[in-house]
């Protein structure tokens, strides 16, 4: 069954491989990302948190400290090398 399936060319897999990297690599997807475990990290402590507005503080303070941590982790460090 091996020798039906045509191998895609080395070119081809580098080329749409180099165009995964640069999105997962992008800003808006990291700081998308960010968000997205904010969100999940304020879920899980939901049931300690007894007010929406707390909830909402602590979602946005927690975002800001995620953000905080990217920038001076890994954007100091590239632009430092």
């Amino acid at each position: 069954m091996r020798f039906l399936y045509k191998r895609p060319q080395a070119e081809t897999v580098q080329e749409e491989l180099k165009t995964v990297f640069e999105v997962m690599g992008s800003e808006l997807f990291i700081y998308l990302d960010l968000f997205l475990f904010s969100i999940i990290f304020t879920l899980l402590l939901s049931p300690v948190i007894k007010s929406i507005t707390m909830v909402i503080v602590f979602l946005v303070s927690s975002y800001s400290i995620f953000s905080i941590i990217y920038i001076f982790l890994f954007k100091m460090k590239v632009e430092n090398s």
